[in-house]
């Protein structure tokens, strides 16, 4: 039986920080995806289920909050804010 990889989306515009979160949860085992915008990480979360969503505030396009409010109203995923 095949188990399921827990699916984490993280949303940062900062590469550093993409690097230094998403490096350590893919060694564990987690599959990372990836979005750089506000508009990005709605697209990436409609494409499929998450089991956590780490969402930075301060985002191009569409800030964190507008985020974090698009994907409350149609899921209950948890979402750890990151913030400067």
């Amino acid at each position: 039986m095949l188990e399921h990889t827990p699916r984490i989306l993280l949303v940062d515009d900062e590469q550093s920080i993409q690097t230094l979160l998403s490096f350590p949860l893919r060694r564990d085992g987690y599959e990372v995806v990836q979005a750089t915008d506000g508009r990005e990480a709605l697209a990436r979360f409609g494409e499929g289920t998450f089991d956590l969503v780490v969402l930075d505030v301060m985002l191009p396009r569409m800030d964190g909050f507008d985020v974090c409010r698009a994907i409350r109203s149609r899921s209950t995923v948890p979402i750890i804010m990151l913030t400067a």
